[in-house]
């Protein structure tokens, strides 16, 4: 049997973090500090999605089995991530109210309406898709499918799910066989092409959300073995093709980081708050980051 995609990631990162350290510790030269959550049980690990609530302290994270974790961060005076308590851990269920598990579990992307339904996107081949969920308890309600889901391969589909003030979801695939991602607006119960992003310098999109200024941020990976490097987008509406670079680190400065979410920070400048998927291997962490982007 040939190892999987997340495999071989574990696998090949064997050498880059070590077993322990302190909470918090130096980004490099960049000086962003690294908060590592640490849990247990068979729920926790592989954290794929975020997204932060405007107080910069509730938040929900989404595994990419199918397990959605509440909780909420620490701060010190300079609003330094110094802890994290869990409040509830739910585990994602079918349209039949099944629990989700295995292949059909792969979520990796998530988006929160304004009425508090929870959008997931799930990768994997002719099992791509997003659901609704009005609780993480309810029964999924599954969106409408492009027909091009069906065609993404099945570690290559949506990672990347964010939702804009008027309640329209916006997806990409991270893998595209061309030279740009197409990038996927729901509204009036559709999924529609609006734009592409161009593919550069071997990055992949695994993470959006829209920031508090209308602009959609991407974070984005590159795996070269045996290391990832992680990139932060902005994409202004309307110019989808015109991607800035806001945020990018060296190989090996930070774990394998796919989550995203933007906050403004108590004097206002933009926040974004970044989570890695340690691939529930012993080797790698749960980083949060947090990059300020003006």
């Amino acid at each position: 049997m040939h190892p999987t995609r997340r495999q071989f990631l574990a696998l090949s990162t064997v050498a880059l973090f070590p077993l322990a350290g302190s909470a918090q510790a130096p980004l490099n030269a960049d000086t962003v500090p690294i908060y590592v959550w640490r849990g247990s049980g068979h729920s926790f690990g592989g954290f794929s999605a975020i997204h932060l609530f405007p107080n910069g302290l509730d938040f929900i994270a989404l595994s990419d089995r199918a397990f959605v974790y509440t909780g909420q961060l620490a701060r010190d005076a300079h609003e330094r991530i110094t802890g994290v308590t869990t409040r509830s851990i739910h585990q994602l269920r079918d349209p039949e109210g099944n629990p989700l598990s295995g292949p059909p579990g792969d979520s990796e992307g998530i988006a929160l309406g304004a009425d508090g339904t929870l959008y997931v996107a799930f990768e994997g081949g002719r099992r791509t898709r997003v659901a609704a969920y009005e609780t993480p308890d309810s029964p999924a309600r599954i969106l409408p499918r492009h027909r091009d889901f069906r065609h993404m391969p099945g570690n290559g589909g949506l990672e990347a799910l964010a939702i804009d003030a008027q309640g329209r979801l916006y997806t990409l695939p991270e893998e595209s066989p061309t030279t740009s991602f197409p990038l996927f607006r729901f509204e009036n119960d559709r999924w529609t092409i609006i734009g592409h992003v161009p593919a550069r310098n071997g990055f992949a999109p695994v993470g959006a959300d829209f920031g508090p200024d209308g602009n959609l941020y991407l974070l984005e990976r590159r795996f070269r073995v045996p290391s990832f490097a992680t990139r932060i987008s902005r994409l202004r509406p309307g110019r989808w093709d015109q991607p800035e670079t806001l945020f990018e680190t060296a190989a090996g400065t930070l774990d394998n980081h796919e989550g995203i979410s933007i906050t403004r920070t108590r004097a206002g400048r933009l926040r974004a708050t970044i989570i890695s998927d340690d691939n529930r291997f012993f080797l790698q962490r749960t980083e949060i980051v947090e990059v300020l982007l003006d």
